[in-house]
């Protein structure tokens, strides 16, 4: 065995101990969300390093907490019918590794705020991407971290994560006349606009999911792609209650 081991590997070997798993399955529960390296990669590459740092940080820790609740799901699945015990204790252990793993980096559970961090940083990187004559691959990762789902969105992009967060108006955003520059400062509007919409009740989730839709309307074409391009929920809901016509409120 190496002496040293990734930090994967280091997790796997925990799990491992803990839960009886085996180590190789493990190891495929401890790998971070690729869309969000990805756009912690061209974050750096454009010389965002402290939003690159963070986001990488963020990335693992859900990782980590990640892996242990699937791990516990694991045992769940192979002795929920031949060994409760071992599956209740499972539970204990695996969820309180998930949650110290949440608290030592600020979080207090795993909730909306460790996604909002990940919207945090697609912003910067599609404020930054509107500022450039071709941004694409910066819209293209920011694009990547958005869940699939925009009445999630509604929810994550109001969340601060763990310290507040100032998603500026971009009123006074300014940059090239390219097509794909102004797309992607229509976008960092949408997401401001929708960061701003009060938490109350369902009308004002449906309008912060609005203001996604054009958020990722205008993200897709920064990024090159054809508007809402393999999003199917935000086509229906683009369909259903847009009725063919973005918000624009900003």
């Amino acid at each position: 065995m190496p002496k040293r081991q990734t930090r994967a590997a280091n997790l796997a070997r925990q799990i491992q101990d803990a839960t009886g798993l085996r180590y190789t399955d493990a190891l495929k529960m401890c790998t971070p969300a690729r869309s969000w390296i990805a756009l912690a990669d061209e974050l750096r590459a454009v010389g965002l390093v402290a939003a690159a740092t963070s986001l990488t940080s963020v990335a693992y820790v859900c990782a980590e907490a990640a892996a242990w609740y699937e791990a516990y799901g694991a045992i769940e699945n192979a002795y929920y019918d031949t060994d409760y015990a071992k599956v209740d204790s499972a539970r204990a252990v695996c969820g309180d590794a998930a949650e110290a793993a949440l608290h030592r980096a600020g979080f207090e559970t795993h909730s909306f705020d460790t996604d909002a961090e990940a919207y945090h940083a697609a912003f910067i990187a599609l404020s930054k991407a509107g500022t450039v004559q071709d941004g694409r691959p910066l819209a293209r990762a920011a694009l990547g971290v958005i869940s699939s789902d925009p009445l999630w969105c509604s929810d994550v992009i109001r969340t601060r994560g763990r310290a507040p967060f100032t998603y500026e108006t971009a009123i006074s955003f300014s940059g090239p006349d390219t097509h794909f520059a102004v797309a992607a400062r229509h976008a960092a509007r949408a997401m401001a606009t929708a960061s701003a919409v009060r938490f109350s009740g369902d009308e004002q989730w449906h309008e912060a999911a609005s203001l996604m839709v054009e958020a990722v309307w205008y993200m897709s074409v920064a990024a090159g792609l054809p508007p809402l391009h393999n999003r199917r929920k935000y086509q229906d809901f683009y369909s259903a209650y847009l009725d063919g016509a973005l918000p624009t409120k900003f």
